[in-house]
């Protein structure tokens, strides 16, 4: 990733593409989910998951005073995809600075509303080049009332081209006219 340039998302409802293997994960979710806000991650239970979907999954725990979002689980494509693994880390701890601030901001929307959503996501490579990526984030909730960590998927695989122009449509019709 390039420091100098900004990483850009953009938001969607979790339901956003027919992404069938990270929507695996959205359904566990909600299967342990019932009435709850968010289910525990006591509840989720990684062996419903299909394996070659556990590497492309992270989790983080909450923090407060002052806000931070600390990995507890990093998947190893994940670890492949950055060069490096955050387990135990803050996000703050991601390079770049932008990509950082794009997380901080994912994860306080999932935390704050304790809304499961989507995202596209753009992050800027070397030589004018891109990746893109999306991800759905799933609060955890131990108590029952305060969002205490965020299940992620993510999707970065066969559908780049997909991922591209759904992220350049919708990037199109979010901007003013």
């Amino acid at each position: 990733m390039s420091d100098t340039s900004e990483v850009r998302y953009t938001r969607l409802p979790i339901n956003f593409l027919d992404f069938k293997e990270i929507d695996v994960v959205a359904q566990h979710w909600r299967s342990v989910k019932g009435d709850r806000i968010a289910p525990k991650w006591s509840n989720i239970d990684l062996l419903a998951v299909p394996s070659r979907l556990l590497p492309r999954i992270c989790v983080v725990d909450v923090k407060q005073d002052p806000l931070d979002f600390v990995y507890r689980f990093w998947g190893t494509d994940i670890t492949d995809m950055h060069m490096y693994d955050l387990t135990g880390e803050s996000i703050q701890n991601l390079t770049s600075p932008s990509y950082a601030d794009c997380l901080m901001e994912q994860y306080r929307y999932v935390q704050e509303t304790a809304e499961p959503c989507g995202y596209l996501t753009e992050i800027p490579l070397d030589a004018g080049y891109y990746t893109y990526y999306a991800v759905i984030r799933l609060p955890l909730s131990a108590d029952g009332k305060t969002i205490d960590g965020i299940m992620s998927a993510e999707e970065y695989g066969e559908q780049k081209g997909e991922l591209k122009e759904l992220f350049e449509k919708n990037w199109r019709d979010k901007q003013p006219t």
